[in-house]
């Protein structure tokens, strides 16, 4: 249950190379062989505009005809993309040229063949605050000097930099891989779902969408009337964390759910980096068991929805302090609720008393330590428990405020922001905060 931003940072987030080339790759000028074989700027740009141009108007045989069609597989897939992303209500979309790899050019009449990432360019009506974009990765092969460019595969891109937590750029959405999709309305967000899931997505179309309000009342009351927060969300169902990982990125799913932050699309001077979020809940975990869990999985992984477009999404070389991130998540799941009810409250005993791996020495968690030996749920429950000790002394506006300027700092200084702005070093925080974690806890 984590809030995950997937994307090469430093250089600006949404940062894209439009129209851009490969180091070595011909752009064709000057070229008058007749044998030559080169794939100029202008082709590509032409079919992906064409390609943008046809999901627009709802051509599917356009959409599809930049596909192999001896390679039927490779068709039907798409002319199922084609169906899905028709069903989503977009108020923007198209694709964007973003990077080219390999040769794009032959002097000996042969054909060539390279990949070239482009960027699938949305924005979800009511609910994204910025377009967004997902990458695929296609390769394109060219047969002779006046054939027309084939687009033979299509894969996710991966990230720029290496060290990414995904190895896909937000892809696959559920439109890339499920035979249809199911989209239930929950208030002003929606809910997706697989067919054989929509009943269940009708199920828990009402808990989300009291999930949305409840979380956005209390921002509402506590946070900045003229902050950049959504008011709606989307939320994807899966079964089993195999599917959790491989919906919106490709990496080890270990969460019950999650929110993905999708940077800005071209954020140029724009103070919102993160334009969007997807949150992906697994069905088959303990939270979908009655509809009170169904409602705290989904009152946390909104409240990192609610708040990523504040993210700087400055580069970090440790992250965002997860007893921040997290505990904030939990506490406006978990308020209004005795914290003897909480579900983690067993193991919060437990370390307080000294019987798991780690003891308790009144000191808030690190990244470094969040996940081990099996400790990852007691450090959601320390967090959890800090931010009530931050709402109960300070005041819920004070602990909002806290958590922006948090979010709004690089993510190594993240820690850092939060004291000042509560107005107490580190090490008086957690002085008094030992002494309640130990009285809630005794």
């Amino acid at each position: 249950m984590s809030l995950v931003l997937v994307v090469a940072v430093g250089a600006g987030v949404g940062l894209v190379l439009r129209g851009g080339r490969s180091g070595g790759d011909a752009t064709g000028d000057g070229v008058t062989d007749p044998n030559t074989v080169v794939v100029k700027d202008e082709e590509i740009t032409k079919l992906v505009e064409g390609h943008s141009r046809a999901l627009a108007s709802g051509d599917a045989k356009a959409f599809t005809s930049i596909f192999d069609q001896e390679n039927a597989a490779l068709v039907r897939g798409q002319a199922r993309v084609f169906a899905n992303l028709r069903k989503m209500p977009l108020a923007e979309k198209s694709y964007q040229v973003l990077r080219r790899q390999g040769r794009a050019e032959d002097s000996f009449g042969r054909g060539v063949k390279f990949t070239q990432d482009v960027a699938f360019v949305h924005r979800f009506t009511g609910i994204d605050l910025r377009p967004v974009a997902e990458w695929y990765r296609w390769t394109i092969e060219k047969a002779s000097p006046d054939a027309p460019l084939v687009v033979t595969k299509v894969t996710g891109a991966p990230p720029t930099i290496s060290g990414e937590a995904s190895k896909t750029m937000y892809y696959p959405g559920p439109w890339d891989i499920w035979p249809d999709i199911a989209v239930v309305k929950a208030g002003s967000n929606l809910v997706l779902a697989r067919p054989e899931d929509a009943a269940l997505a009708r199920r828990v179309a009402p808990a989300v969408s009291a999930a949305a309000a409840g979380d956005l009342a209390f921002w509402r009351k506590n946070g900045d009337p003229n902050a950049a927060v959504p008011t709606g969300f989307v939320v994807a169902l899966v079964e089993g964390q195999a599917q959790l990982g491989r919906l919106f990125r490709t990496a080890k799913a270990e969460e019950a759910g999650i929110s993905i932050g999708m940077p800005s699309w071209g954020v140029g001077d724009d103070t919102v980096r993160v334009g969007g979020t997807r949150v992906v809940m697994d069905t088959t975990t303990a939270f979908f068991k009655d509809e009170q869990g169904i409602r705290e999985i989904s009152e946390h992984e909104l409240a990192h929805s609610l708040i990523a477009g504040l993210d700087s999404a400055e580069f970090s070389f440790l992250g965002r302090s997860k007893w921040i991130v997290e505990g904030f998540a939990e506490y406006v799941a978990g308020r209004g609720r005795p914290i003897t009810e909480n579900r983690r409250f067993p193991e919060g005993r437990a370390y307080l008393e000294g019987r798991l791996a780690m003891p308790f020495e009144g000191t808030l968690p690190t990244n470094a330590v969040w996940d081990f030996k099996g400790m990852t749920n007691t450090n959601y429950f320390m967090g959890h428990l800090a931010m009530r000790f931050i709402a109960e002394k300070y005041g819920e506006r004070k602990l909002v405020e806290g958590v922006v300027a948090a979010y709004r700092a690089p993510g190594d200084d993240s820690e850092a922001a939060m004291f000042q702005a509560l107005g107490v070093t580190k090490a008086g925080f957690e002085r008094q905060w030992a002494g309640y974690v130990r009285a809630q806890l005794a």
